[in-house]
């Protein structure tokens, strides 16, 4: 086909084509732009359940409900699960019960369908107790320190089933091994600290006050006594070979040895057997536990170098 056809077939009733499309192209404006062009859309709407006595609890209640609803394309693009109510009315039912899952969509949307429709649960007695706080320490131990924890209440009330109630012994909180003061949610737990599920706590708060107390360690290490430099002195006795001291664990462990001063009169003693006493130099933070003395023996008369 040659341009001069083409163009003769392309223009051949023109105003009948061009009117045409321009009635199309009206149509087209029209059915986007109007708000009766029809949606359908599925969601998700949690279940909120009212009436329940408050010695009751309900198990077996889904926490959602599929809601699908229609209504003009534009609304039922902006609409949103929460501006969906999706009701379980339970008053005045204990036990075994069966109850339609009522549904409120906005104005101008139409409810097609809900899943589940109904809900088939039990309504079980809930009982009380109080148990103790324990506090649980995270972390590894602070150096030469232990963790030391106040807790405000030491004790709770757990409220939940009958059946999982018998299971809870404590309360847990997990602190960090370090000085704080914390505000954590306690958990019910069992005696083996596994926490126990649809059990409440009251108060859902404690305070928990921690300080890291040091720690001591009494080890008894050798003594070593400085050699008296002076004349006429004999044997030289201390009173002990091992001396037992105490102080944190991580400087008692790697002490080798302490080291001993003889104290020596400030005037000159005649010859004889004397007891003096010994100033013991220990490590900083660790403390000698027995007064430590040395037998000495003067020959002759104290010169002092």
């Amino acid at each position: 086909m040659t341009v001069r056809e083409l163009w003769q077939r392309l223009t051949f009733r023109w105003p009948r084509k061009l009117a045409a499309l321009a009635l199309a192209i009206v149509m087209w404006a029209f059915v986007a732009s109007s708000d009766e062009t029809i949606g359908q859309r599925s969601m998700l709407v949690p279940i909120t359940v009212e009436g329940i006595a408050a010695d009751l609890v309900p198990i077996g209640i889904p926490e959602v409900a599929e809601v699908t609803v229609s209504g003009p394309l534009p609304r039922i693009d902006r609409l949103r699960p929460e501006s969906v109510e999706a009701v379980l009315e339970l008053s005045g039912r204990t036990g075994d019960f069966a109850a339609p899952v009522l549904v409120s969509p906005p104005q101008g949307v139409v409810l097609e369908r809900v899943n589940p429709a109904e809900v088939l649960g039990i309504l079980e007695p809930v009982a009380t107790k109080q148990v103790p706080v324990t506090v649980v320490s995270l972390g590894p131990p602070p150096t030469d320190g232990r963790l030391s924890s106040v807790v405000e209440p030491e004790v709770v009330t757990v409220r939940g089933r009958r059946a999982r109630l018998e299971r809870v012994t404590q309360a847990l909180v997990a602190v960090e091994q370090r000085e704080q003061l914390s505000t954590v949610a306690p958990f019910p737990a069992d005696a083996s600290g596994r926490p126990v599920e649809e059990v409440s706590v009251s108060p859902s708060t404690v305070t928990v006050v921690s300080r890291v107390e040091p720690l001591l360690t009494r080890r008894e290490v050798p003594l070593r006594l400085v050699p008296l430099v002076i004349d006429h002195v004999g044997d030289v006795s201390p009173s002990h070979e091992l001396v037992p001291v105490v102080g944190p664990p991580s400087v008692i462990e790697s002490l080798g040895e302490v080291v001993g001063t003889i104290t020596l009169p400030t005037e000159r003693p005649p010859p004889g057997r004397y007891t003096l006493a010994v100033n013991v130099v220990t490590p900083p933070g660790v403390a000698l536990l027995e007064e430590v003395t040395a037998s000495v023996r003067f020959d002759g008369p104290h010169t002092v170098p």
